[in-house]
């Protein structure tokens, strides 16, 4: 019988993420013969290119010709990280870690179900909003979704509290250095400008999430078979008994894991804070994974070759996601390859001419939206699209602090929605959840976002912000 364990990709998920990406693929292929080639200078001049279409070999080569080109590194430190985090997770579940850390939670919160909710969304999203943590919330995971299922709840509540609560930090941002930090430094405007706003939307949007995961509870508080995890949470739940008095061991398995992920959450602070560690937060987290989860097995007496297997075991759950990794980064290589992307982005601004400062505003936000679909790195869009967005807004009176509003939300909630955003698909894999099941519970709460999101442009423009 097959090994049960904490992280691991779901043959259906998997099977599902991969067949839609191999379609955005196809569509990406098939719009290089029907778009015109074309780049942006040095001088942001936008210079047509003669030709059109894409080798059809480079084509079906594009998920291992995409680990060669400039985004390739990024996804071979993603993949890494994940098989890392994958062996190092199924270590903790092994040496009683998660059980020591769940149990000790609920019964400190045992009499306070909604505040740890409420609690746990806020600390994620302020690591989101003021350190641009997403990626990184991944690591934490396992634990929240298993702590939900502690408390009575199902997976979804913590994806909630721990992936949405991430996402709307990131696209909330207050001091968010890969949006707000380098998009102001590249806009020319001071970070701390207009910075009341965006904490003001970071309050509102606090209080939407908590709403949206409190009604959620509240229904499977009810009737616990409305969860759309019911059937993959009863089968978690066979290996957890976490109603287990503490013995000796677990308790200094809890305090062996709790040193180590206030490590953790030490490292993560100061890798995103920090300028030159701010591009080697993932790589620097790995290697904590990597050496801690070690250190931490012979602390709790177990032999290197024990621990060694358990991380090698939960490393080959994990290892599907590479794949799903390679197929997303194709997608934005397809594109760059067949020198489309600039054309693009040259149509869309072209449509902005004569338009009023709301419409463009609006049109600054949807451009962002589309690219977003294709690059989901924002120090990428940064680079991309940040000096461009500047000059329109001149041209079009609006404030620069509303074109980066704009921006940040554009970059920030899609990552909660678009295929092509490897860290969703992994963490919907994690669980078992599939992507077509997230969108189904999430679309109601994604167009409320976005009629918000606009509604505080507007009101952004009205104000002068």
């Amino acid at each position: 019988m097959t090994e049960d364990r904490i992280i691991k990709i779901n043959k259906r998920s998997f099977i599902t993420v991969c067949a839609i990406l191999v379609f955005f693929m196809i569509i990406s292929y098939v719009l290089t013969f029907i778009i015109p080639k074309g780049y942006y200078d040095e001088n942001l001049y936008y210079i047509p290119i003669d030709g059109n279409g894409y080798s059809f070999w480079k084509f079906i080569a594009s998920p291992i010709l995409a680990l060669a080109s400039s985004g390739g590194l990024n996804i071979i430190v993603i993949s890494l990280f994940l098989l890392i985090l994958g062996g190092s997770f199924n270590v903790i579940d092994k040496t009683k870690g998660i059980n020591s850390i769940i149990s000790y939670l609920i019964e400190k919160f045992k009499n306070k179900r909604y505040l740890l909710i409420y609690s746990v969304i806020l600390v994620f999203m302020l690591f989101g909003s003021l350190f641009g943590i997403f990626e990184e919330s991944v690591t934490l995971l396992p634990i929240i979704v298993l702590l939900a299922l502690a408390m009575g709840w199902d997976s979804f509540t913590g994806l909630s509290m721990c992936l949405l609560a991430a996402g709307f930090g990131f696209s909330t941002a207050i001091t968010n250095p890969f949006s707000v930090g380098l998009g102001s430094n590249e806009m020319g405007i001071n970070l701390v400008d207009g910075i009341w706003f965006r904490i003001i939307i970071f309050i509102f949007m606090y209080f939407i999430l908590c709403l949206f995961t409190t009604i959620h509870v509240k229904k499977i508080e009810k009737n616990p078979k409305s969860s759309p995890t019911y059937d993959a949470d009863q089968e978690r739940l066979k290996k957890f008994n976490f109603n287990d008095t503490f013995s000796f061991s677990n308790k200094k398995a809890l305090k062996t894991y709790l040193i180590f992920f206030i490590s953790l959450l030490f490292i993560i602070i100061f890798s995103s804070i920090i300028p030159s560690l701010q591009g080697l937060s993932i790589p620097i987290i790995a290697i904590a994974f990597l050496f801690g989860i070690f250190i931490c097995g012979l602390s709790l007496k177990y032999s290197f070759k024990d621990i060694g297997k358990m991380f090698f075991s939960g490393l080959v759950a994990i290892s599907p996601a590479v794949i799903m990794l390679m197929l997303a980064g194709s997608i934005k290589y397809i594109l760059d390859e067949g020198q489309i992307m600039s054309t693009i982005i040259y149509n869309l601004t072209e449509m902005l001419e004569g338009t009023s400062p709301i419409i463009g505003i609006l049109f600054i936000y949807l451009i962002i939206l589309v690219i977003q679909f294709f690059i989901g790195s924002a120090s990428a869009k940064v680079i991309l699209i940040i000096p461009i967005i500047a000059i329109m807004a001149d041209k079009l009176e609006i404030s620069r602090n509303i074109a980066l509003l704009a921006f940040i939300f554009g970059d920030g909630y899609t990552d909660l929605i678009y295929p092509t955003n490897p860290v969703l698909l992994i963490s919907l894999g994690m669980i078992s959840f599939s992507y077509t099941k997230w969108i189904k519970k999430t679309f109601v709460l994604q167009l409320i976002v976005l009629a918000i999101t606009v509604l505080l442009l507007i009101l952004g423009y009205y104000l002068g912000y």
